[in-house]
């Protein structure tokens, strides 16, 4: 990806026509389309989007891989990490239980692999093997970057695993939609306590804000209901035109349970803006609410997404299970013990 969109203005003024080549000059446009959503498919029409230092010395840059992961395949984490006898293969597990990445564990484990690849390739040892089908085409000529780009967008799935790269990616290619139509996004997120936390109610189901977010004992002021990551990724999705598909899934990296300290009606509340088509193709992914309600439940009432909260939302609620970080927590304190940490 590059670290801000090519003009391509200047491209289409610059361009050669190309007509005495085939491909432009004897193929109707509906049939090169067809063509460069096979070089797409080739490449992985689902692209996880990076934005990190590959190395302590450089700037940060873009870059993108294959997601391997099914979205709606069921987590099996914590069901893995509590069956598993072995300390090492425990430790796997426990690993993959606090990903940033979630779902996406074995997509991080393979980019892993992909760097090691990239690094080896560097010095010169092997050929790469992670070379992509869509550069060949992009890098072809201006006219057929210039034809190819909003196919390329309008095809490929971009899944984002942290609010930062979503909401830097987004302020990037949202801004001209012709060129970049995003179509289909995904986010699959682990929130720190710092960001949900901003949403909690302090003043009753009518408070607009939140308390002051403090994080290690320390304020900060820069971060409130109406500041943050999360809710600037809200505000780019509700002016995206051509949004066809959009699955969120969440979580946070609270010791406490999620329904003792997030307010999904203020958190999600902006998501009742975006629009999809079909509500059906608009998932939000949330963790499960306690069965038995009661006083010593200790929940915000008023504050989930369910029954009258849900009439008019656009997007469909998905519940499910949700890896158990206080009992993580004390199993690994547990392991450390054991072997004297």
């Amino acid at each position: 990806m590059a670290s801000q969109p090519i003009d391509t203005k200047s491209f289409h003024l610059t361009a050669e026509p190309q007509l005495s080549s085939p491909f432009f000059g004897v193929l109707p446009a509906e049939i090169r389309n067809l063509i460069y959503v096979e070089f797409w498919r080739l490449s992985s029409s689902r692209q996880h989007i990076i934005l990190g230092q590959y190395d302590p010395m450089t700037v940060l840059e873009w870059s993108h891989l294959p997601c391997i992961t099914d979205p709606s395949a069921e987590d099996i984490r914590m069901a893995q990490y509590a069956a598993e006898n072995d300390s090492a293969s425990r430790t796997v597990w426990g690993a993959r239980l606090k990903s940033e990445w979630c779902l996406h564990w074995a997509c991080e484990e393979n980019r892993k692999d992909h760097r090691h690849t990239a690094a080896t390739n560097r010095a010169g040892s092997i050929r790469s093997s992670t070379r992509t089908g869509f550069l060949d085409v992009l890098r072809t000529c201006k006219r057929m970057y210039v034809e190819c780009l909003p196919s390329l967008y309008s095809n490929t799935t971009f899944v984002f695993t942290d609010t930062n790269t979503a909401e830097e990616f987004l302020a990037l290619y949202s801004k001209d939609t012709g060129h970049y139509p995003l179509r289909s996004l995904e986010l699959c997120i682990r929130a720190a306590n710092i960001l949900t936390e901003i949403y909690y109610p302090t003043g009753g189901p009518g408070s607009d804000e939140g308390p002051p977010a403090v994080f290690a004992g320390r304020a900060r002021p820069f971060l409130s209901m109406r500041n943050n990551p999360w809710q600037r990724v809200c505000d780019h999705l509700v002016k995206l035109p051509d949004l066809q598909a959009l699955r969120i899934w969440f979580d946070s990296s609270d010791l406490r349970p999620w329904h003792k300290r997030v307010s999904e009606t203020r958190f999600f509340g902006k998501l009742f803006d975006v629009r999809v088509p079909d509500k059906r193709r608009f998932v939000l992914g949330l963790p499960e609410l306690p069965e038995r309600r009661g006083p010593d439940a200790q929940l915000l009432e008023g504050h989930y997404l369910e029954g009258d909260k849900l009439e008019d939302a656009p997007f469909t609620v998905q519940r499910g299970p949700r890896p158990n970080n206080w009992l993580i927590y004390f199993h690994q304190i547990g392991v450390r013990q054991t072997i004297g940490m």
